[in-house]
C-alpha cells in the first residue's frame, strides 16, 4: 500500500543516467510511456563556460513529436531541438541534461551527465546534487519540496560548521554535505560524493542525503529514489553524545508501536506513524483510514517534523498557529508547538459520551489515556459534579510552547559520564526545564504544595498530595458501595469496575470519571495542579462531604 502522503506525484523529471566515461556517452530508456528515446553527448568532462553538443535520437517512427532539453544550470542553444549545444555554468560540479520527447499522448525522457570542472563518476547510481532535483520538485505538478527544503537548517548545514571552523573537518564534514552520511551511501563507491567531488553543489544536507544518489531517477529506474520514514534514516547523522536525538528518540515510547491500535483504522491516526504524518499535517481534514491498516510504524522522526521544511519551528508539522481545538470542539489557546502533541494527546470525548458513559456505564470508562492536553488547558473533565462550583487553571499553559518546552528540553549532560548532550526526545519531562520558574530542582516532588490538599495532616510536594487524593477518592467511591460484591469488586480491579453499571451507581461514575480523568493525564497534578486538586476534591465531597477536613478544601485558585 502506497501512503499518498508519500506519494511522489508523476511527472517526469527528475534526471538520470547510465554512466560511461567515453567521448560517447550514451543513455537508452524505457519508461513506462511508449517513446523510447536514448541521448548522446559528445564530451562528458568540460572546463566552466564550455560547450558541448547534446543530441536524442527516438527509436521508431513517431509523427508530431516535440523535443524539451532541461538542466539544473547553464544554458541550452535550442531547447526545443532534437539536437542542441549546452553552455555549461561557472560553478563545477555533474550537471543532468535531460530531453523530454512527447507527440502529445505518450512521453519519453532520457539523460545524460557532464561534468564542469570535475570527473563523471564511475559507479551508478551517482550523486547528482539538489539543484538536479529542483528541476522537477519546485513547484507544478512535481510537488514543491525543494523551495521548502532551501530554507531549512539542513540546506545550510555546511555553513553551521564553517561558523565554528570546522568546514574541513573529515569527522564532521559527512553528515553536513552529500554522498558519505546518508541512505545507501558507501565511501568506497566512486558515485561521486562530496567525499571525491568537493563542489559547492554538494554541500548541505541535501535530498540524496535522505532518499539516496538519485542519478537514475527516473528515467532509468524510478524507484532508486527511495522514500523511507525509517528513524534510522535521520539517526545516521542524529546520534552520538554530541547529539543523541536518534538514540534519545529510541529510549521513548515513540519508537515502538503495538499492533493494536496501530492496525486499527479509528486508531491509526495517533498510533500509525504513516497515517500520524498524515494527520498531523492537516488534523482538521485527515479522514481516517476505510480499512484497517496492514502496514505500521511508529512515531518516527519523519511523523512530527517535515523533512522537506515549512514555515513552522524546527519544521514540526501542525504548528503554524498558536491555539489547538480538541475533538469535542474546545478551543486551547497559546498552544503553540504543543499544539502537534495536543492533537494526539487527548481524551477524545465530547460531552455527549461523557453523559453516556455516566449514564448507562462503559467498558472503556473515562477518558482517552494520555489526555495531557485537555489537563494541562484544565478542561473537559466532569465539573457537572459541582455545577455550582468555579472550576480554574493553574498557569503552565503559558509556558511558552507549552509541551515542547517541558518535555524536549534541551540541555548540557553530566560530561563525565559521556553524556554531553540531552536533545530531549525521550519525552520525558526534565527538572531542568522548571528552573526558570521554579529554581533548581532534584525532583518534581520537590515542588511543594501550597496547603494540606488530601487532608493528612502534611503539607507535602504537589505530586504526593495529589496522589493521595486519587487514594482518598478511590476509597470513597469504594466505601459508596451498595452491595458488598460491588465493593468487593471495585477492591480487586477499581479502574477495570469502576465504569461498569453492575457494580457502581450513577454517582460513583460521577466521580470515578474524574479519577480517571487526572490519573490518566500521569503528571500527577504537574500539568495542571489548580484543576486536579479542585476536581479531586469536589468529587470526594459529593460522594461523602465528611471525607476531607475543611483546611483542605480549595475554593478557588489564587493564581
Amino acid at each position: 500500500m502506497t501512503r499518498k502522503l508519500w506519494a511522489l506525484g508523476v511527472l517526469l523529471l527528475t534526471p538520470a543516467w547510465l554512466t560511461g566515461c567515453g567521448d560517447e556517452e550514451k543513455v537508452i530508456v524505457e519508461p513506462e510511456a511508449a517513446i523510447q528515446i536514448s541521448a548522446t553527448v559528445d564530451n562528458s568532462t568540460i572546463d566552466s563556460g564550455g560547450k558541448v553538443t547534446v543530441t536524442a535520437a527516438v527509436e521508431g517512427q513517431r509523427e508530431g513529436l516535440t523535443y524539451s532539453w532541461v538542466s539544473e544550470d547553464g544554458r541550452f542553444a535550442r531547447a526545443t531541438s532534437a539536437s542542441t549545444d549546452w553552455y555549461a555554468p561557472d560553478d563545477p560540479g555533474l550537471y543532468s541534461l535531460s530531453c523530454i520527447v512527447t507527440d502529445g499522448i505518450d512521453v519519453g525522457i532520457a539523460t545524460v551527465m557532464v561534468g564542469v570542472d570535475t570527473y563523471v563518476p564511475t559507479e551508478t547510481p551517482a550523486y547528482v546534487g539538489s539543484s538536479a532535483c529542483a528541476v522537477c520538485h519546485n513547484g507544478g505538478s512535481g510537488g514543491n519540496q525543494f523551495a521548502t527544503w532551501s530554507t531549512t537548517v539542513h540546506a545550510h548545514a555546511i555553513e553551521a560548521l564553517n561558523g565554528i571552523g570546522q568546514g574541513n573537518n573529515t569527522a564532521c564534514v559527512g553528515c553536513h554535505t552529500v554522498g558519505t552520511m546518508g541512505l545507501n551511501a558507501d565511501a568506497a563507491l566512486n558515485n561521486g560524493g562530496y567525499d571525491e567531488t568537493a563542489v559547492p553543489r554538494l554541500q548541505g544536507v541535501q535530498c540524496e542525503n535522505c532518499h539516496g544518489p538519485g542519478s537514475e531517477h527516473p528515467s532509468v529506474d524510478f524507484g532508486s529514489v527511495q522514500v523511507s520514514m525509517d528513524a534510522a534514516v535521520c539517526g545516521g547523522c542524529h546520534t552520538d553524545e554530541h547529539h543523541p536525538t536518534y538514540d534519545e528518540w529510541q529510549e521513548s515510547a515513540h519508537s515502538g508501536f503495538v499492533e493494536s491500535p496501530a492496525g486499527r483504522a479509528s486508531c491509526a491516526k495517533c498510533h500509525n506513524g504513516y497515517y500520524s504524518a498524515e494527520f498531523l499535517n492537516d488534523p482538521e481534514g485527515f479522514q481516517s483510514p476505510s480499512e484497517d491498516p496492514t502496514e505500521m510504524l511508529a512515531v518516527t522522526c519523519a511523523v512530527c517534523h517535515d523533512p522537506h521544511g515549512n514555515d513552522n519551528p524546527s519544521n514540526l508539522r501542525d504548528a503554524s498557529v498558536t491555539d489547538r481545538v480538541l475533538p469535542n470542539a474546545v478551543l486551547v489557546e497559546k498552544a503553540g508547538a504543543g499544539r502537534l502533541c495536543m492533537s494526539c494527546h487527548n481524551g477524545r470525548r465530547t460531552e455527549t459520551d461523557v453523559d453516556g458513559m455516566i449514564e448507562n456505564g462503559s467498558g472503556h470508562f473515562g477518558p482517552h489515556h494520555s489526555i495531557q492536553g485537555d489537563m494541562l488547558a484544565g478542561v473537559n473533565a466532569y465539573e457537572k459534579i459541582n455545577e455550582a462550583f468555579e472550576f480554574t487553571s493553574s498557569k503552565h499553559i503559558l509556558v511558552q510552547d507549552a509541551c515542547v518546552t517541558c518535555h524536549t528540553h534541551a540541555h548540557e549532560g553530566d560530561i563525565p559520564n559521556g553524556i554531553a548532550n540531552f536533545t530531549g526526545h525521550t519525552f520525558e519531562p526534565t527538572v531542568e526545564a522548571c528552573a526558570g520558574c521554579h529554581g533548581q530542582l532534584t525532583s518534581f516532588r520537590d515542588v511543594i504544595a501550597k496547603q494540606d490538599f488530601d487532608g493528612n495532616g502534611q503539607i507535602e510536594g504537589v505530586q504526593d498530595e495529589i496522589d493521595g487524593l486519587l487514594a482518598n477518592l478511590e476509597q470513597t467511591i469504594i466505601d459508596a458501595s451498595v452491595a458488598d460484591s460491588s465493593r468487593a469488586a471495585l477492591e480487586a480491579n477499581f479502574e477495570g469496575t469502576m465504569g461498569s453499571a453492575a457494580y457502581t451507581t450513577k454517582d460513583q461514575r460521577k466521580a470515578a470519571y474524574n479519577w480517571a480523568y487526572v490519573s490518566f493525564d500521569h503528571s500527577h497534578g504537574v500539568h495542571n495542579a489548580n484543576y486536579a486538586v479542585q476536581l479531586l476534591q469536589q468529587s470526594i465531597l459529593f460522594l461523602n462531604p465528611g471525607a476531607l477536613p475543611a483546611r483542605a478544601y480549595v475554593l478557588q485558585s489564587d493564581e
